[in-house]
C-alpha cells in the first residue's frame, strides 16, 4: 500500500542520512513558542468534543490511537482513546518530565554500571561517563535508550536522598506517579522508567496509558522545550569525556514527514507497536498523533495514515 511504501522509503533515507554525522551543538527547538500557550492549558480538563470532523476517518491496525490539539484540548479522532494498554518506552518522555521539573538541564549526569546493565545498548553508553541531563535527554529520546533512562532516574533519586540504585529507581518512579497524578492522567501508571515488561514471559507490561492520556501527556511535555529539541537533534552526541555517541531515530518520521517535528517510540512483545508522534499538520497548527497496541511496522503506517487524514480539508 501506499503508506507502506513511505515507511519503506523513510527507513532507506534514513540508512542513508545515517552516513552523514555531524557534530553540533543542539539549538533551541522552535516549538518553544508552544510553551508559553501550553501554560493556560489545563490537560485535566476533559475534552467532550470527541470526534468531531465528518471526514470518513481512516482504517488502522492499531487497537487505540487519538489525535489531538493541545492548544484548544480539543480531540479530531479518537478510536478506544480510554482503553489502557502498554506504552512502553514512550514512558520516557514522562522520565524526561521527571528530571527537567527536579534537575537544571546543565546538571551532569555519571553513567554507572547498574545503568549499563539495564536491557538494551542504545546510545552505547560506558561506565564513568558523563553527559549533560539536556544530551542524555535527547540521546535517551532519540535511540529509546533504557541505559540513559536508568542513569537519569539514578542521577534524580541520588539527589533527592536515595543511598542505593533500588532505592533511587524506587522514589523516580514514585515521582514519575505523582507527576502523572498531577496533571490530571488518572489512568496512567508507572512501575519503571524505561517501559521495558516487567514480565515478558508473563506477558505482563510495566507502564500503561490510554491513548487520550498519552497525547496529554506529550501536550504537556510541550512546555519543556529540551524534550522536543529532536528534530534538531545533532547526528553524533558527544559526552563531558570527549567521546561520540552517533544518534540515530527510532522515529522514522521525525527526520523524514513534512510536519513531523518530534515524537517518541515505543514497542514490547507484550505492550506491542506504540507511537506518539508531534506535527504540524496543518501547516502551523500544533497536533499531536498517538497509535497503542499496533505492530512494530504497522504503527508507521497507521501514523501515516492518520497525517494524510488530518491533512484533508474540512
Amino acid at each position: 500500500m501506499e503508506s507502506s511504501s513511505r515507511f519503506i522509503g523513510i527507513c532507506c533515507a534514513l540508512l542513508i542520512g545515517g552516513a552523514l554525522c555531524l557534530t553540533m551543538p543542539i539549538k533551541t527547538s522552535h516549538t518553544s513558542s508552544y510553551a508559553s500557550l501550553l501554560q493556560v492549558v489545563d490537560p485535566s480538563i476533559p475534552d467532550v468534543s470527541g470526534m468531531n470532523s465528518p471526514l470518513e476517518p481512516p482504517r488502522i491496525t492499531a487497537e487505540a490511537a487519538v489525535i489531538y490539539d493541545p492548544l484548544q484540548n480539543e480531540f479530531l479522532y479518537q478510536k478506544n482513546a480510554q482503553k489502557p494498554l502498554g506504552i512502553a518506552s514512550i514512558s520516557k518522555i514522562m522520565t524526561a518530565i521527571v528530571a527537567l521539573e527536579r534537575v537544571g538541564e546543565n546538571d551532569i549526569v555519571e553513567i554507572h554500571a547498574s545503568a549499563i546493565k539495564t536491557e538494551g545498548d542504545e546510545g552505547a553508553l560506558s561506565d564513568g561517563e558523563h553527559f549533560t541531563l539536556q544530551n542524555l535527554i535527547a540521546l535517551m529520546l532519540a535511540t529509546s535508550s533504557n541505559d540513559a533512562a536508568v542513569a537519569i532516574a539514578e542521577h534524580v533519586g541520588s539527589l533527592y536522598g536515595a543511598s542505593s540504585f533500588e532505592e533511587s529507581q524506587q522514589m523516580f518512579v514514585r515521582f514519575m506517579n505523582e507527576t502523572a497524578q498531577k496533571i490530571g492522567l488518572e489512568n496512567t501508571h508507572f512501575k519503571n522508567p524505561t517501559g521495558l515488561d516487567i514480565d515478558e514471559e508473563a506477558g505482563i507490561v510495566s507502564n500503561t496509558s490510554t491513548a487520550e492520556e498519552t497525547a496529554r501527556l506529550l501536550g504537556y511535555a510541550l512546555r519543556y522545550p529540551t524534550i522536543y529539541m529532536m528534530r534538531q537533534t545533532p547526528s553524533i552526541l558527544v559526552s563531558e569525556e570527549g567521546r561520540e555517541h552517533p544518534v540515530s531515530f527510532t522515529h522514522a518520521l521525525i527526520t523524514n514527514e513534512a510536519g513531523v517535528i518530534s515524537g517518541k517510540t515505543g514497542f514490547t512483545d507484550t505492550a506491542g507497536g506504540a507511537l506518539a508522534t508531534v506535527t504540524e499538520i496543518p501547516v502551523g497548527k500544533l497536533s499531536i498523533v498517538v497509535v497503542l497496541n499496533s505492530t512494530r511496522t504497522d504503527r508507521f503506517d497507521d501514523t501515516l495514515r492518520l497525517l494524510d487524514w488530518l491533512r484533508l480539508p474540512r
